[in-house]
């Protein structure tokens, strides 16, 4: 169920650059090919972008791959690392859980006042759904990401650890690979 909810982030998150794409294109060729620019695909492109920007924060933190200085973390050894690296996650965490609380807080208001699209009179609370959808499943991928690296770290199993590293040294480095 997991990799299924995945690989629907991950088609959700390239169809919204696709349509993305193409709605910037449209706007090209209209403004400058035709000299009659549109409304409606600069705004379509917005919606666009902002959709595949939560959905893809959502699946960068599966992998791993947001942002971080490590300068910290590298200079004062081993264990500071492992500290810095577990207080950077719970503010992730915290983050996810404030903006989806905020995000399901703005929903209800922009359905409550029945705002529409400017171009497109689409309804707006339909594009604001993906702030809080898209926080809560960053959240749990980055709490399912670092649960399971902290296990990792506990030691190995069937000594599978690499022949000359501690359990801690295993554990960070799995964790810069991903934090």
């Amino acid at each position: 169920m997991l990799k299924f909810c995945a690989r629907l982030e991950g088609y959700a998150g390239v169809a919204a650059l696709v349509v993305m794409f193409i709605c910037i294109a449209i706007q090209v060729f209209f403004r400058y090919v035709l000299d009659n620019a549109l409304e409606w695909p600069e705004e379509i492109a917005r919606y666009a972008f902002i959709c595949a920007v939560f959905l893809g924060a959502s699946l960068a933190a599966q992998e791993g791959r947001h942002l971080e200085i490590s300068v910290c973390k590298h200079c004062f050894g081993p264990r500071v690392h492992y500290a810095l690296t577990v207080i950077s996650t719970v503010f992730t965490l915290l983050f996810c859980v404030v903006m989806a609380i905020w995000g399901v807080r703005m929903v209800l208001f922009v359905a409550e006042s029945e705002q529409v699209a400017a171009s497109v009179a689409m309804p707006m609370y339909s594009i604001y759904l993906v702030v809080p959808l898209g926080m809560a499943c960053m959240f749990l991928r980055s709490l399912n990401h670092t649960l399971t690296v902290l296990r990792k770290s506990r030691g190995p199993k069937n000594g599978a650890a690499d022949p000359g590293k501690s359990h801690e040294e295993n554990a960070l480095s799995e964790m810069s690979k991903s934090w």
